[in-house]
């Protein structure tokens, strides 16, 4: 949930904002870590829920920000003459309410983190925890070059992983939408013919013209149907049991449930490398990789994880005793604890899955092609064949 809030810093200021906790103790709370005291709270969940929705900081902007902080700060600017300058150049109007909110904060007293954990859709924990380390590192010009460049294949991966799925999305698409057509449209006029005919129906015609008829009368039934079915679901696979049950489905399907698990193991061996060089304590640095996958399957096992490490057990055990992770990270890992340069093989274990993603990606359309195909033709075959043949049979009586 969403809170504003306004409060008073320990020398007496006076500071609005807004903030993200699960309810208002857990935002009070939050604010008092901050050294913040309340004096106003209220939710503002339901008034922002909308425009939240349409006013989505788009990650190519939040790219070009960060570079450009970092610039500036590495040129001398301060962080708020810096954040000034970017509140002007840039063109989205809810990005620089955004940033004159987090100036406003840094103004106040608060750490540039601080200040933009306040907007967690915007800015989210591994964004925030990375800036953190840099400032209490005293680099956070390095820092964010850091993260800039983490955020591009961020980017890079997440387009191609949607790219990948737009082609059999769109083939499926349209092979509903034709038979669509060819029932309601096209079949009721075949059916006024063999009527007139009288000649027999072979089963196949008999099926596809009831399904016709069934479409025809019911399409707007259907149609809601489809809908509140659709939102069901939505609403199911937000709670935990769906989550889990959506979650493990999506690892399973073919080709698709491959390209998945190396998408999620480059974004968690990035994000651990990133926050590694940051300087972040490890039980940190594992609660925020985790949040870059989502799913629910890693993420349970990432907490098994962490519990492991919590008592002593090292990275590459607690690694290597995941099924989810392959045994060559585990075993990568290891290395890099016996000679200390964790962040750099995390590193490597990043570019080898980006690379194991560009491979299927840049093959997924040839592999999936010959199978869509067939869907394609065993669909739209069918009504063909259901077509023809009582045509057929009007010929030879003919």
């Amino acid at each position: 949930m969403h809170f504003n809030y306004k409060a008073r810093n320990k020398d007496g200021k006076l500071i609005s904002g807004e903030i993200e906790a699960n309810d208002e103790q857990g935002a009070i709370l939050a604010l008092r870590e901050q050294g913040l005291y309340v004096s106003n709270i209220n939710s503002s969940s339901q008034s922002r829920a909308l425009p939240q929705i349409f006013n989505k900081v788009t990650i190519k902007d939040k790219i070009i920000f960060t570079q450009q902080l970092g610039v500036m700060i590495k040129s001398g600017l301060s962080i708020v003459e810096a954040m000034e300058a970017l509140k002007e150049e840039t063109s989205d109007k809810n990005f620089a309410k955004v940033i004159s909110q987090v100036i406003s904060d840094v103004k106040g007293g608060q750490p540039l983190s601080a200040a933009m954990q306040k907007h967690p859709t915007v800015f989210d924990p591994v964004y925030v925890n990375t800036i953190g380390s840099g400032e209490k590192s005293g680099k956070l010009d390095d820092v964010l070059q850091s993260l800039t460049v983490q955020l591009e294949k961020d980017y890079a991966i997440t387009s191609k992983l949607r790219g990948a799925m737009i082609y059999p999305i769109f083939v499926l698409t349209a092979l509903i939408a034709v038979m669509i057509l060819i029932l309601v449209v096209i079949i009721p006029q075949l059916k006024t013919i063999f009527d007139d005919s009288g000649v027999p129906l072979p089963p196949l015609t008999k099926a596809v013209i009831a399904l016709s008829q069934f479409m025809i009368d019911y399409l707007v039934y259907i149609a809601i149907a489809a809908i509140i079915l659709f939102v069901l679901i939505r609403m199911y696979g937000k709670t935990n049991s769906g989550r889990h049950l959506f979650d493990s489905m999506k690892l399973k399907i073919p080709v698709f449930g491959g390209l998945f698990k190396k998408t999620y193991m480059a974004r968690f061996a990035r994000t651990f490398s990133g926050l590694t060089k940051s300087g972040l304590p490890l039980l940190e640095i594992f609660r925020t990789s985790k949040q870059v996958i989502n799913n629910v399957i890693y993420q349970d096992e990432i907490d098994k994880m962490i519990k492991k490490v919590e008592v002593g057990e090292q990275v590459s055990k607690a690694l290597k005793d995941c099924k989810l992770f392959p045994k060559m990270v585990g075993n990568l890992v290891s290395v890099g604890e016996k000679s200390g340069s964790l962040d750099q093989v995390f590193d490597t274990i990043a570019n080898f899955f980006d690379k194991e993603v560009d491979a299927v990606t840049n093959n997924l359309s040839t592999l999936l092609e010959p199978v869509l195909m067939v869907i394609m033709g065993l669909g739209i075959g069918l009504i063909i064949v259901s077509v023809l043949q009582p045509i057929y049979g009007l010929v030879n009586a003919i």
